[in-house]
């Protein structure tokens, strides 16, 4: 009897030790995950708003493209609303240059907007812990369409350069435009261009608000 009290005893004592050694396990494994999913929470955080300060810079970006593109839309209504015979020779000049805006005379565009924390972003592999898709859509979005924006920017630049060969071309055998890049002027591209920027500034200011309002940005 005193042999099977002993191995009773002696067994209790094992599954006691195992069962400390199994809680202990237990809350060192919580423990290591509530760790790393706290850090995963702060690294989050920390990219998100490395992404507004990046977002903040691109709608400033913008908007002052915008009022720079607005001296080309005022030399596109100036040479609308005169004829040839009434343009006077200084405001042409005056439009021509680019110390208060683009003028007609500036044919080389500009990277409007940056990236890099997007990129970081995108490669960190924090985008998984993103729970609210239609705010990562609305950021991805975002991004999409500061790069055609760009692109259409570009666009518009590369006719001018375009058009600006055509002139050089011309000059040489004697022949000039009364009215400086008329053709590109006379379309309706130096006020989208300004369009374009104003809108894409505001797009911008909406996900700044997203990403603000979001739980994920203010732990």
């Amino acid at each position: 009897m005193d042999k099977i009290k002993n191995s009773l005893a002696k067994t209790g004592k094992y599954f006691r030790e195992i069962s400390v050694v199994v809680i202990g396990v237990a809350i060192t494994l919580s423990v290591n995950v509530w760790i790393t999913n706290s850090n995963n929470r702060k690294n989050l955080a920390l990219y998100l708003n490395t992404i507004i300060i990046e977002l903040n810079a691109n709608a400033e970006s913008f908007e002052n493209q915008s009022k720079m593109f607005q001296k080309s839309a005022r030399y596109a209504d100036y040479i609308r609303l005169h004829d040839e015979k009434s343009l006077n020779k200084d405001s042409i000049n005056y439009y021509a240059h680019s110390n208060d805006g683009y003028g007609w005379g500036v044919i080389q565009s500009a990277t409007i907007y940056g990236k890099d924390a997007f990129e970081m972003f995108k490669t960190s592999g924090a985008m998984r812990q993103i729970n609210d898709k239609e705010l990562l859509m609305s950021i991805w979005g975002t991004y999409a369409y500061m790069e055609n924006v760009q692109l259409f920017i570009e666009m518009g630049f590369q006719r001018k350069r375009e058009e600006s060969m055509i002139a050089w071309q011309l000059s040489l055998y004697g022949k000039s435009n009364i009215v400086p890049m008329q053709l590109f002027y006379s379309a309706d591209l130096p006020y989208q261009m300004v369009q374009q920027c104003k809108d894409m500034a505001e797009r911008i200011r909406e996900t700044v608000s997203k990403l603000e309002e979001s739980k994920m940005v203010k732990r």
